[in-house]
């Protein structure tokens, strides 16, 4: 009897010990769970816009790139970076979640909340933000993959969305953000190395310097054009649904594009950029912009 109590003692010891170790395997199953379910929400819902391995126009698609290193959050204990600050990571999973419910006005990126009128519930935009945030494209591509293995090749190469002629353009949404306020999350510097002089570097980081040349509502021209203006016009204002916008296709007078820009055109999808918000000294500044920088 006494040997069995001993026994007892000391399973119940070691089961103690081991766990917050059974915890944190728990917590990471949980964890993995969820990406998993976001990338199978990614590949039947996103990566025809923002491509297989969410990179964007880089990739070939139409859509910003969700795939950057910006947009990373750093878990405790990672082994290589230094862990991201509970109030940054809390404001850029609330933009996140803010794009893929709203979507973006004056773009085709649509209303996913089932709440405004989208098919996600919020449990499934958590997962897609968790996604994004863990960087789990790898499971994106395994589960694409699985997905696509019946199609030909022809009909993989439709899911890609080639010619945005074929979206609506989202007139308004229930968010807040613009060039101008998504910035900071676009510029983050997620992924600080581990060592030494982390702790001090990070102290010593300075934020960026504001645009040296032009900018539009806070943001440089070229950059503003490449978030909202480029899914119609192209990233190398090549045009695609809208006309191309380089120097040697414009050929008519400031006037003429300053009024396109501010009041759109009636019958088409460019709409009204004066009244989404957009100051006169902007629209000049987009103006000179594609009038005199080439691509």
């Amino acid at each position: 009897m006494i040997g069995l109590l001993f026994v007892a003692f000391l399973a119940f010891g070691a089961y103690i010990a081991n766990e917050n170790n059974r915890a944190e395997a728990a917590r990471e199953a949980q964890e993995d769970l969820k990406a998993h379910r976001g990338a199978t929400l990614y590949v039947n819902n996103c990566r025809t816009c923002h491509g297989m391995e969410g990179k964007g126009t880089e990739g070939g698609a139409i859509a910003p790139a969700l795939n950057r290193t910006s947009f990373r959050v750093v878990e405790k204990g990672d082994k290589q970076y230094v862990q991201t600050p509970e109030g940054e990571a809390t404001a850029l999973k609330s933009f996140l979640f803010n794009t893929i419910a709203c979507g973006r006005t004056n773009t085709a990126m649509p209303t996913w909340s089932e709440k405004h009128g989208g098919p996600l519930s919020d449990t499934q935009i958590n997962y897609l933000v968790l996604l994004i945030t863990q960087g789990r494209w790898d499971l994106v591509t395994e589960i694409g993959h699985e997905h696509d293995a019946p199609l030909t090749d022809a009909e993989r190469a439709a899911i890609l969305v080639k010619d945005p002629a074929a979206l609506s353009l989202t007139a308004k949404n229930c968010g807040q953000f613009n060039p101008l306020s998504a910035k900071e999350f676009y510029e983050r510097d997620a992924l600080k190395p581990l060592g030494a002089d982390s702790a001090g570097a990070q102290a010593t980081a300075t934020p960026k310097g504001a645009p040296s040349g032009p900018t539009v509502q806070g943001v440089a021209v070229g950059d503003f054009y490449q978030k909202t203006c480029a899914t119609c016009h192209g990233n190398k204002r090549q045009g695609i649904v809208g006309p191309a916008l380089t120097p040697a296709k414009l050929t008519n007078t400031d006037d003429f594009y300053f009024n396109t820009i501010k009041n759109g055109r009636p019958g088409t999808a460019m709409p009204a950029w004066g009244a989404a918000g957009l100051k006169d000294d902007d629209i000049k500044a987009l103006v000179t912009f594609i009038k005199t920088v080439e691509p």
